[in-house]
């Protein structure tokens, strides 16, 4: 039997144990299944005993970073025989002690989820970005809690899909009833033409790995750096911009593979303008399927293009 484990960071007071305790309350949970609960911090909120001693679940609380080791995990395996796993994180640990366990036998990660507290998100965006982007490249899932009206979720969902594509952006209510994240496009779908403004980049890239039925064989019109590698065929290159989610050692390109109508006379870093079509096809950049763009015309840029992607 294979036994699931649930991994949930964020930052102290993003919501984790009140979130954890919610789900454990949940019927796919509460079904009399021992569930094993590793706590690794010390919250403001504290875990309904009651709660426990009817679920089924054993609660171990964990003080010191040094403690969460291969041995400890194969120790609560055999003594508490789980058939599934929660582990609450705390947001200040080294996340590769989480990773460079050795998992007893038949456990395995199912799901990474990052909870983030909406009142707080920008000011620890400006603070603790750093932190915060480690936490986003290992999601699957990333829940903000007590959203506000004010809250960013641009912002969020930028700093989140320009370093983890596949995480999913979910808000969570006081109920902690989980709403996905869609962003209102700064443009119309159904027009004739799609011209990508300069300061709509990132929105258009997200949606396009998040929605490629949304632009496939439409006619698109977008502006960014030109790119070509040795060994690209010569009606082939790399075109795109780039993204710093955290800092100058974490600049991402949000890049398209392009397939031109002919040679193209550009050279590496050229801002240029091209307009054609996007098909989703198997290409070895992509190590797999993703959005090929059938160039039709290119031209260069008005304006350069090197600026850093805004969301």
């Amino acid at each position: 039997m294979r036994i699931p484990i649930f991994l949930f960071n964020g930052l102290l007071e993003a919501g984790k144990t009140a979130f954890i305790e919610s789900l454990l309350e949940k019927p796919a949970f509460a079904d009399g299944k021992n569930t094993l609960v590793i706590c690794c911090e010390e919250g403001v909120e504290k875990y309904n005993k009651a709660l426990f001693q009817k679920n089924h679940i054993t609660l171990i609380n964990l003080e010191e970073e040094e403690a969460f080791t291969s041995e400890l995990l194969e120790e609560l395996a055999n003594t508490y025989e789980p058939q599934r796993v929660v582990i609450e994180f705390n947001g200040m640990w080294n996340l590769e002690s989480a990773f460079d366990v050795t998992l007893p036998e038949n456990w395995f990660l199912y799901q990474s989820l990052v909870l983030v507290n909406g009142e707080t998100f920008e000011l620890y965006m400006n603070n603790m970005r750093s932190l915060m982007i480690e936490h986003f490249k290992i999601a699957d899932l990333v829940i903000i809690n007590r959203c506000l009206p004010t809250t960013n979720l641009a912002l969020l969902r930028g700093a989140v899909k320009s370093i983890n594509g596949q995480a999913r952006l979910f808000t969570s209510s006081k109920d902690f009833v989980m709403e996905p994240i869609e962003e209102e496009l700064p443009y119309d779908l159904s027009a004739e033409l799609i011209d990508v403004a300069k300061e709509h980049y990132g929105t258009w890239y997200i949606d396009l790995w998040d929605h490629p039925e949304h632009y496939m064989k439409k006619k698109i019109k977008v502006r960014g750096l030109f790119f070509q590698q040795p060994t690209d065929p010569k009606d082939c290159f790399n075109f795109g911009r780039f993204a710093m989610p955290c800092c100058e050692d974490d600049i991402a390109f949000m890049g398209l593979y392009c397939k031109n109508i002919g040679k193209p006379r550009f050279q590496n870093k050229d801002s240029i303008e091209i307009l054609g079509e996007i098909r989703w096809e198997p290409a070895e950049v992509y190590e797999g399927d993703g959005p090929i763009f059938y160039v039709k015309s290119i031209v260069k840029a008005e304006e350069q293009q090197e600026d850093m992607v805004a969301f």
